[in-house]
């Protein structure tokens, strides 16, 4: 079982809600919440972590940890800053966010 799996079932538990429960309060299928408890989803949105994150009352960040979207060294809390400004962008936006920081690395040599 992964640390995502972990982390939302003994959340889930602490609040004393079943799988359908947390389904109906994040609004994400009573499958979805299965998968992710078994450890069977790999990978799932940011915006499907911070849905449950809400409906288990525990902070963005905690969760996408548990994720491995994030560690808690200095630069990666940094680049998670950014984070909620990037998640409903689409791959085309995200790569000319990409080739602008390029951009302005570049101008730095």
């Amino acid at each position: 079982m992964n640390n995502l799996a972990i982390f939302i079932r003994e959340h889930r538990e602490k609040l004393n809600i079943s799988k359908r429960k947390l389904s109906e309060l994040s609004n994400v299928s009573h499958t979805e919440i299965q998968r992710l408890e078994n450890g069977h989803r790999k990978n799932p949105s940011p915006p499907l972590l911070r849905s449950i994150a809400n409906a288990l009352n525990v902070r963005y960040e905690d969760i996408m940890e548990a994720a491995g979207y994030l560690d808690t060294t200095s630069e990666s809390l940094v680049q998670s800053a950014w984070l909620p400004y990037l998640e409903d962008l689409t791959f085309d936006e995200l790569k000319r966010v990409q080739t602008f920081i390029e951009s302005l690395r570049a101008k730095r040599k």
